[in-house]
Order: C-alpha cells, then sequence, then structure tokens
C-alpha cells in the first residue's frame, strides 16, 4: 500500500483520453484510495424447482477514486498550482494573470475532465473522462487539504513497473493552519476564535449508462460549509436572529503569508442554519452550518491563488 502514485491530466474533449507522465503529471496527494470497480449487480430472479440463488450480473462499470492534497499554492504569484487541472474537474475555469495571481471560478456546463493513472504496486487502474467534486478542510494545528472524489470511465486494471522519474518539485510545502498563517477568516463581518472550517462543493456526482451512451455525469451542485467558533454575546453578533430570519452574508478566508502561497476562498452569499453549542475547555463554541448560495449564478465559490 506504500507503493502508490497518481498521474493526472486534463483531457482535450470527452471521449478523448490522455496519457498522464510521471514527469509532468504526478500528484502529490495523501489517503490515495482507487476503486478497483464501482458497478451494479442485477438479479437474476430464475423461477426453479429448488431454492438458492439464481446469480447476478455486473452492469454500468465505472470507477471511482479518491484522495487528499494539501493546499497550497504554486510558489510564484500568477502562476497556475500544481492542483489546478484537479480543481478545474470539479467545475471551476481558471483564469491567470501573470504576476498577480490565479482565480477559479465556478461554471454550470462544459467543464474539463481528466484521465486518471492510479497505480498501486505496479497494478494501473486507469479512469478516463473524470469529472469531479472537492471539499476544503482549514482546521487549527492541521496541514490544509482538498479532499477529492473523482468518477469515471472503468478499464481493465494493467500490470507493469512503477513509472520512473516522479517529479513533484511543482507542489509547494503547506502551511499549518493557525492565527499565524491564517490571517483572515470573516463570517458576516464577524472574525472569532475558531477552531474547525470546512466548505464542500457538493457537485452531484453519478454514472449514467443507457443505450447509445454512458459516462458520469454531474448535473447538480448543493455547496455547503461549517464552522466552529467561540459563542459571542447577541450583543456583539446575534447568530440566533441571523437564522432566525433567513439573512444571507459574506464569508472569505485567507491561508498563507508569502506571494506565490496564499490562497483565498471567497463566498459572498452564505445562508446560516440552526447551530448547535459546546464545551471547549470551559469556552462555548458553536458549530454552525450554512450553505453556499449564488448570488448572481456560478459565484457562490471563488478560490483565488496569488
Amino acid at each position: 500500500m506504500k507503493q502508490m502514485l497518481l498521474l493526472a491530466k486534463l483531457q482535450p474533449a470527452v471521449g478523448t483520453p490522455v496519457v498522464p507522465t510521471a514527469g509532468a503529471n504526478a500528484i502529490l496527494c495523501r489517503a490515495l484510495a482507487p476503486e478497483p470497480i464501482t458497478a451494479e449487480q442485477v438479479e437474476r430472479t430464475l423461477i426453479r424447482p429448488y431454492k438458492g440463488n439464481g446469480g447476478k450480473l455486473t452492469a454500468g462499470e465505472h470507477r471511482k477514486l479518491t484522495c487528499e492534497v494539501e493546499l497550497a499554492g504554486s510558489g510564484t504569484a500568477g502562476q497556475p498550482p500544481a492542483w489546478g487541472e484537479l480543481l478545474q474537474a470539479c467545475g471551476f475555469s481558471e483564469t491567470v494573470t501573470p504576476g498577480v495571481d490565479v482565480q477559479y471560478h465556478l461554471v454550470s456546463g462544459g467543464e474539463p475532465v481528466l484521465t486518471l493513472y492510479g497505480y498501486l504496486d505496479g497494478t494501473l487502474f486507469k479512469i478516463t473522462d473524470a469529472k469531479a467534486t472537492v471539499s476544503f478542510e482549514l482546521n487549527p494545528k492541521g496541514i490544509p487539504v482538498m479532499k477529492y472524489e473523482f468518477l469515471g470511465a472503468y478499464s481493465k486494471p494493467e500490470e507493469g513497473a512503477m513509472p520512473t522519474g516522479v517529479d513533484y518539485s511543482a507542489f509547494m510545502q503547506p502551511k499549518v493552519v493557525g492565527k499565524t498563517n491564517t490571517p483572515t477568516l470573516n463570517i458576516f463581518g464577524h472574525s472569532s476564535c475558531t477552531s474547525a472550517f470546512s466548505v464542500n462543493l457538493a457537485n452531484q456526482l453519478a454514472w449514467r449508462e443507457l443505450i447509445n451512451c454512458a459516462g458520469a455525469s454531474s448535473p447538480d451542485r448543493k455547496p455547503t460549509g461549517s464552522i466552529t467558533m467561540e459563542f459571542p454575546k447577541a450583543t456583539t453578533k446575534d447568530w440566533t436572529e441571523i437564522v432566525r430570519k433567513s439573512e444571507t452574508g459574506a464569508c472569505n478566508i485567507v491561508h498563507g503569508l508569502d506571494a506565490g502561497n496564499i490562497v483565498e476562498l471567497q463566498m459572498p452569499n452564505i445562508q446560516p442554519g440552526p447551530f448547535t453549542l459546546s464545551d471547549d475547555q470551559g469556552v462555548a463554541m458553536m458549530a454552525l452550518p450554512f450553505d453556499i448560495n449564488p448570488a448572481n449564478g456560478d459565484d457562490e465559490l471563488v478560490v483565488i491563488v496569488r
């Protein structure tokens, strides 16, 4: 299980797989889990003069893969990060302003697909025409990560030698989440001591198997988030009234200090829901879930790397 490798490369179009290489397309990740085969099994409901199973037939075979990638920039402002292609497969466009930043904005159609090569000690699990979803986790005293789930076309496993010449140099070392390295976390204009923060893009992923067509589908997204922070006095921020009145507001978080290694998540229109309280070393903490809604369309979440 230690001998694992993930390669990923954007395809020019659906149905046009590419060949990623270890020198140009290696993904530095953790918790890599290729699923050898995902499928339905259709039961043969046969009637016979004796008891027993009638057998099953496999249908709609496809493949899933999950992994986690550390959240860090490229090291150079205006240069796409090494994980940029993964994010595009989640339904983001990429806009590069050299020397300034790289911005990822959501789209509602035409998102690219990936070819993935997942290696397990020489066994290759290919996935083509892969679509994805992602969640972000930034928890204090932890490494900020993106958790990806990919879904695409199945191919028969292949055996061979592990690729050589793997190059991870495009992946920067991340900064641990905390007061110093995470200078901004603002929600509804309020900054509070925070013990957990996450955002889930929640793309709906499904495999559609029909006559004349089969492939990964992502018909909708329902982004959500969650923040656990100190519960303030009502005179400071009355979260109960915000929830009761179904109010919406902005949230953004900035992680990183050095040019080229700063990542910002902007959510201009979130809507909090009912929350719970807990005790953390004698301090009242609130776990506040929220929906991430569009304001004008395809603007629920913006990822900026600068």
